[in-house]
């Protein structure tokens, strides 16, 4: 199944329009059902004083214009947090003949949006740190990859893979990349995740090694994690198998009437 956050989250990463009402689904990161609306009158933007500064010169263009903005966002249920936003504000050229409009490109949202859904019996640190990587996403998407990389470790560190090998008597460090590989060959069951592990890795060490890394590719990054996280942790499928196999059992029968018919004679 797809994850929709990160569907939301891309529309999100391609800026917020000028008209709120025209903003995209926003997931609320205390429910994660509903989504986020403006508080009204909550939103203020302002255009930068360097930026009011350019206006003198000669080759200026509106699309010059950048600044900030902040905002409140809320959910319908009262007993979720609001969530704060701070961004930048830039002007482009709408194509319909709208003339110049405002985007809103955000920076940081607190309490920050949800990645994954649900994380099922997976690890606490593991979730904490992809929860750790939607802190950054914004601002430093090259942090926010290697904070999923780090993620990576701490599953491996779950499933005891060594993150030191032994070769002559002497001890070395195993790079993720072999612990990854070491985790393939000792559990062949998980071996579909750990070629995804894999995806995540190089990412995070795009990210380290200070490559353009976008949010596009963080939300790619997460994607796969999410489906790495489900093949070793969810045990919906094995649930729902088993209750097929019971209700055929009974030929469809409720379980209630079942338990309560006579007892054939010996």
């Amino acid at each position: 199944m797809a994850n929709l956050f990160v569907r939301d989250l891309r529309e999100i990463a391609q800026g917020l329009p000028e008209n709120p009402s025209e903003w995209p689904h926003i997931p609320c990161p205390t429910c994660k059902r509903a989504g986020l609306t403006l508080v009204p009158d909550s939103l203020v933007h302002e255009e930068a004083a360097t930026s009011e500064a350019a206006y003198s010169h000669q080759e200026w263009y509106p699309d010059w214009i950048y600044g900030g903005f902040h905002c409140i966002l809320q959910c319908h249920k009262k007993t979720c947090d609001r969530v704060r936003v701070v961004g930048r504000t830039s002007v482009y050229l709408e194509r319909n003949e709208e003339g110049y409009q405002t985007l809103f490109s955000p920076l940081f949202f607190m309490p920050e949006l949800p990645l994954v859904e649900s994380f099922g019996d997976c690890p606490r640190l593991v979730r904490q740190r992809i929860e750790a990587a939607s802190t950054v996403l914004w601002a430093d998407p090259s942090s926010a990859a290697n904070r999923l990389r780090s993620a990576v470790e701490a599953l491996m560190d779950h499933h005891g893979i060594p993150r030191r090998g032994f070769s002559n008597a002497k001890s070395y460090d195993l790079s993720l990349h072999r612990r990854i590989e070491r985790f393939k060959t000792v559990k062949p069951e998980y071996a579909q995740a750990a070629d995804l592990m894999l995806a995540v890795k190089w990412t995070g060490n795009a990210g380290s090694h200070g490559s353009a890394i976008r949010v596009s590719d963080v939300l790619d990054a997460v994607e796969i994690l999410d489906r790495t996280l489900h093949y070793i942790y969810d045990t919906s499928a094995e649930e729902i198998r088993r209750k097929a196999a019971d209700i055929i059992a009974r030929k469809g029968m409720p379980a209630s009437q079942f338990t309560n018919l006579p007892m054939p004679p010996f």
